[in-house]
């Protein structure tokens, strides 16, 4: 018992010394505070968070988009734990008032007024805009050289990830009625028995009844494009490419995503044509998932694989 513990100790203390050399000791110690400060600032954002997680039906009828994101954005940060590490360690321990700095308070003020007025329950996205905001506002002022980089990573966040909210309050019908009038001929051409009326697909079924699926603008797919836009902007950020390469792969990318969204409604039809609805009511749960994961996932890595062949 006396020698675990003795190990134990020397493991401490080797971390502790390893944070010093590294003069990261007094940043992560910073980090810790201003991560604890958040917890009962917004208490139930983080209850909220969790809760979606641990059920996979109310997260789907919320929406995971702002939460796959959020992986994204965890997974960049990881990738680029190198040049943090390398900034944190240089920063500077004197605290002054800066153009900078005084965005930060401006950010950081914004997000506690925005919390303080804001009625719960709220949007899933905007709450954590408000947490993102509120973090991303201390880290200006505490770590100023390294909260740069990650104030491009958050305002990429909130500009792609209010694509669906836009989409649905601002431009539902057209987008709705345009996907309509774009899917029914793709399923004609297939063979299926359908027919548009406004914003719905009727669908003959072979028992001679007729099921109706009704299309809005998320059947559009716009969270799987500010997923897209999001993960290819902090390929960017990481990465870089030739404007040229990344305007091709940018489109090859949106032009995939669209024939994935109407591939994703015929196999809805298909299943709903053979299988019956509640069929067809499991594949709208599960497949957007698989299929879009996949595509994010294979993406990813041809981006990665060509800046990789670009720089060597």
């Amino acid at each position: 018992m006396r020698c675990m513990c003795k190990s134990g100790r020397d493991v401490r203390d080797s971390m502790r010394r390893a944070a010093a050399q590294t003069g990261l000791g007094r940043p992560v110690a910073i980090a810790s505070i201003i991560l604890l400060s958040s917890l009962p600032l917004f208490a139930d954002v983080y209850y909220h968070v969790f809760t979606l997680v641990a059920n996979f039906d109310l997260l789907s009828s919320s929406g995971a988009y702002p939460l796959a994101m959020l992986l994204f954005l965890f997974a960049w940060l990881l990738s680029c734990r190198k040049k943090l590490i390398s900034t944190l360690s240089n920063q500077d321990s004197r605290f002054g008032i800066t153009r900078f700095s005084a965005l930060g308070l401006l950010l950081l003020a914004a997000s506690l007024t925005g919390r303080a007025l804001l009625k719960f329950p709220a949007l899933l996205v905007l709450q954590l805009f408000l947490l993102l905001g509120f973090l991303q506002g201390c880290a200006m002022l505490a770590f100023p050289e390294t909260s740069k980089m990650t104030l491009k990573a958050l305002a990429l966040y909130v500009v792609s990830a209010s694509i669906p909210a836009i989409a649905s309050t601002f431009f539902d019908r057209p987008i709705s009625l345009g996907f309509t009038s774009n899917i029914v001929p793709f399923l004609n051409a297939l063979g299926y028995p359908v027919k548009q009326s406004e914003a719905t697909i009727l669908l003959e079924l072979p028992s001679g009844q007729v099921s109706s699926l009704l299309i809005d603008s998320a059947c559009a797919g716009p969270a799987s494009y500010s997923i897209f836009i999001f993960l290819n902007g902090l390929m960017l950020l990481d990465l870089g490419a030739e404007r040229k390469r990344f305007a091709l792969f940018t489109l090859a990318g949106l032009a995939t995503l669209y024939v994935l969204n109407l591939l994703r409604v015929a196999a809805i039809v298909h299943a709903t044509f053979y299988y019956g609805e509640a069929a067809g009511q499991s594949v709208h749960l599960y497949l957007g998932y698989v299929l879009f994961t996949a595509f994010y996932l294979v993406y990813a890595l041809l981006f990665a694989r060509y800046s990789y062949q670009r720089a060597s």
